[in-house]
């Protein structure tokens, strides 16, 4: 790997010069960061994951092809179709969302809907509607909506 072409983005609180290289252990820290961060059933494959950090904001319609860990803030809608939606602790996604599995770590406000799961964890806050064939709700969580609960799609009449 060639590490002059990397620069310190501020992955350590140490002050640091403008050119400052990385060294090869912290490229590879910060490449698994994204696959640390999902939840430990998804962890098993190897699947591309997209992280909305906690200082980015986003406004729109997002949809992605790979599964998406939110740490910062998304309004509109979220679209992700057959991969997995996260937010995490610090993470506020007020919005609609599909997704296949859906985990609840921080706060959202809008309908979830997954064709798969949804779970909601200890200090998730959900205001809005839920759709899935399975529904987590863990103690602690607070959730205040309606939920449906629906066979997946196949599996209608078994």
């Amino acid at each position: 790997m060639a590490n002059s072409e990397i620069t310190n983005f501020g992955l350590n609180d140490e002050p640091h010069g403008d050119n400052e290289q990385l060294t090869e252990s912290q490229v590879i820290a910060f490449s698994d960061a994204a696959r640390a961060l999902r939840p430990p059933a998804e962890q098993k494959g190897e699947h591309p994951v997209s992280v909305i950090g906690e200082t980015l904001h986003f406004k729109g319609e997002l949809s992605a092809g790979e599964d998406l860990v939110i740490e910062g803030t998304v309004e509109g809608t979220v679209n992700q179709g057959k991969c997995c939606l996260t937010v995490m602790p610090k993470g506020t996604l007020r919005a609609n969302v599909n997704a296949t599995k859906i985990f609840i770590d921080g706060r959202v406000e809008g309908d979830l809907s997954a064709t798969v799961s949804v779970t909601i964890r200890e200090s998730g806050i959900v205001t809005g509607n839920i759709v899935a064939p399975k529904v987590s709700i863990h103690e602690g969580a607070t959730f205040n909506g309606s939920i449906a609960m629906r066979a997946p799609k196949g599996d209608a009449g078994k």
